[in-house]
């Protein structure tokens, strides 16, 4: 029988038991978690079988966007993924992360309209410099690629240089990115765009973004992450 490696765990697999070259257990850590998460903003509760319903901020004041989807918590193997391709330029655990955001995508928009571009949440160029790649692209390139809608690389740019919104407090995040981004009325301008990032915490990354958006003439934002930490 024909064998290959897990993209996530390397154990060797049966090619009859690989499920987009996962594993059984891998496959089954990796799927999109079912409830106990606020359908607008993603955050989670303690009931994972609960059914999703809207926390009291999202109750209490509508998010600038229109529709949020995400894979799983930021933990565990998915985390551990992510930080690999983030900050360890591993691109082999790129195939396996834009097939899992394939499954989120799946998940939350199977019966929302399809956007009419997708946008990656944008670094600065010095940052970009730095690490060489943008992460959101690579994964967002996944999602056009299957055939989602097409990729506008440069519609939503970073116009000012911040700090890591990592290890910040939730205001000093939101005065962190305020102003930080411009998008294109002529590539955005009455459109519907998916913006697509690797990691929320908060959701101020996706607020400022979809305040731009918003300003150049989008007519609807949705956001698309892997994963969703505790803010």
């Amino acid at each position: 029988m024909e064998t290959r490696r897990c993209l996530n765990c390397a154990r060797p697999i049966l090619r009859t038991q690989c499920a987009d070259g996962l594993c059984p257990e891998c496959d089954l850590e990796l799927q999109p978690r079912p409830g106990g998460f606020c359908p607008r903003c993603g955050r989670l509760y303690a009931m994972e079988e609960s059914a999703p319903y809207l926390c009291a901020g999202c109750r209490q004041a509508v998010p600038g966007w229109d529709a949020f989807g995400f894979l799983k918590q930021y933990s565990g193997a998915l985390r551990e993924m992510i930080l690999d391709f983030k900050f360890h330029a591993r691109f082999e655990r790129r195939r396996t992360l834009r097939i899992l955001l394939g499954r989120a995508y799946g998940f939350h928009f199977q019966d929302a309209p399809s956007p009419d571009c997708i946008l990656p949440v944008p670094l600065h160029p010095v940052r970009l410099r730095e690490r060489g790649f943008n992460q959101s692209l690579e994964l967002a390139r996944g999602l056009s690629r299957g055939g989602v809608a097409p990729l506008r690389p440069d519609a939503l740019l970073r116009v000012r240089q911040t700090k890591a919104q990592s290890g910040l407090e939730r205001k000093e995040r939101v005065a962190n990115l305020r102003g930080a981004f411009r998008a294109d009325p002529a590539q955005v301008g009455g459109r519907h765009v998916l913006v697509v990032d690797d990691v929320s915490t908060t959701g101020t990354t996706l607020a400022e973004c979809a305040q731009a958006l918003r300003r150049a003439g989008a007519v609807r934002v949705d956001g698309l992450v892997l994963a969703v930490a505790d803010g």
